[in-house]
């Protein structure tokens, strides 16, 4: 009895210790406060964010960032927590910005050859197409590198995927000092032009109004589709969420599939299109996997015709099917590389910060699947689009799979 009280009571000085540690600390405001426990909550919950940067630099950061929140703006501080986050180095993890932001009227895809407007306010309609050389006199290289240090990106697919996306945000582009307001921004283009963009939710015109649009693009609603295409050979498939429909589920595609296959013994290869695939569950398209396997090993078609296309929003979920593919049956795989790693970190948990509420998302779980640690899964056929194809509607991919 005496050994369970003292045990009981040095319980009580440890948690007595920690409540007095707790209660000593104290904050300059409501942000140094969120600072801590941004950094606190996340060492104590993400699987291993010292894997990328070391605990020292990370803590010196949060430090550093906590002195300075009296001083700096909302917005400056969402930004300096992306900054934060791109030093983890995993594309997993991140702060929920959906309703932090404005964003200005205007998409673009960012390609080898260019930054290249994809869609754009009604009032710059003639500039869809276009390339982008600079943003308010700012050579757009520089522009992308600076939006870099806030993205939290493991490969350079990732990066041109997920810099679409901030390039647009006049906030991020008034804070690296690209614009001199946080609602508005000007856009140089290649003819020597430039565009005054003010923040809005207008709608937008598209570069494919009136071109028509390529296959992989004219259906992304569908989570999984498929056509019989026009040179009677190939039977392409695209899977744009690894989700179960709600309209079709995925055994009942699988046997659709199968029926097409039985019924047209002229297919002799098959695309199986994962480029805008971001993922969601690995196991929904489990039959469907398992039928393109089929196909291989009974030798209804041969691996070199089973084309995987993959792209830089192939992510996630996405690459555990891509990889599963590749381990059974050695597919083609066809595109760029993907933008999710082969190994990598997810299951994807989130906390909110006490005072500003904002959401921050962190991985739960590291999953290795191959040996080494490749950035990518590459393409064994590498196909970029380029800036003409795009504006031309064309999708290089499918042309030298049907062209062989």
């Amino acid at each position: 009895m005496t050994k369970q009280i003292v045990i009981f009571l040095l319980i009580l000085v440890v948690v007595s210790s920690c409540k007095k540690d707790d209660e000593s600390l104290t904050f300059t405001g409501n942000w140094d406060e969120d600072i801590y426990y941004f950094g606190e909550d996340l060492e104590e919950k993400h699987k291993n964010l010292y894997h990328n940067v070391s605990k020292a630099e990370f803590r010196e950061n949060i430090s550093d960032l906590r002195e300075r929140s009296d001083n700096l703006s909302d917005n400056e501080i969402y930004i300096e927590l992306m900054k934060l986050i791109g030093k983890i180095g995993d594309s997993h993890t991140s702060i929920d910005i959906s309703s932090l932001f404005h964003t200005l009227p205007f998409r673009v895809m960012i390609l080898s050859d260019g930054v290249v407007i994809t869609n754009i306010d009604h009032n710059h309609v003639s500039s869809l197409g276009k390339t982008i050389t600079g943003i308010n006199g700012t050579d757009i290289n520089v522009v992308i590198d600076s939006i870099k240090t806030i993205t939290a990106y493991e490969n350079e697919s990732c990066l041109k995927w997920f810099a679409g996306y901030y390039i647009i945000i006049p906030e991020v582009l008034n804070y690296f000092g690209f614009s001199e307001s946080d609602s508005k921004a000007t856009l140089n283009l290649d003819d020597g032009s430039s565009i005054d963009l003010q923040a809005n939710n207008s709608e937008m015109s598209s570069i494919y109004d009136n071109v028509e649009p390529p296959l992989y693009i004219s259906n992304t609603s569908d989570y999984y589709w498929y056509r019989k295409l026009d040179d009677d050979k190939t039977l392409y498939i695209q899977y744009n969420r690894c989700r179960e429909s709600d309209n079709l589920a995925m055994s009942t595609f699988k046997n659709q599939i199968a029926q097409v296959m039985n019924e047209t013994p002229e297919i002799s290869r098959i695309a199986f299109d994962l480029r805008i695939n971001t993922g969601g569950n690995s196991q929904i398209a489990y039959p469907l996997l398992q039928l393109l396997k089929s196909y291989v090993e009974e030798e209804r078609i041969t691996n070199d015709n089973l084309f995987v296309i993959i792209g830089r929003k192939t992510f996630s979920s996405a690459i555990l099917n891509s990889l599963d593919l590749q381990e059974s049956v050695d597919p083609l795989f066809i595109g760029e590389p993907t933008g999710g790693k082969p190994n990598h970190f997810g299951e994807v948990k989130s906390f909110s910060l006490p005072h500003s509420k904002l959401k921050v998302r962190y991985s739960s779980k590291y999953f290795r699947f191959v040996s080494g640690n490749p950035s990518s899964i590459n393409p064994d056929v590498l196909i970029e689009l380029s800036a003409g194809e795009l504006v031309e509607g064309k999708d290089p991919v499918l042309e030298y799979i049907t062209g062989l």
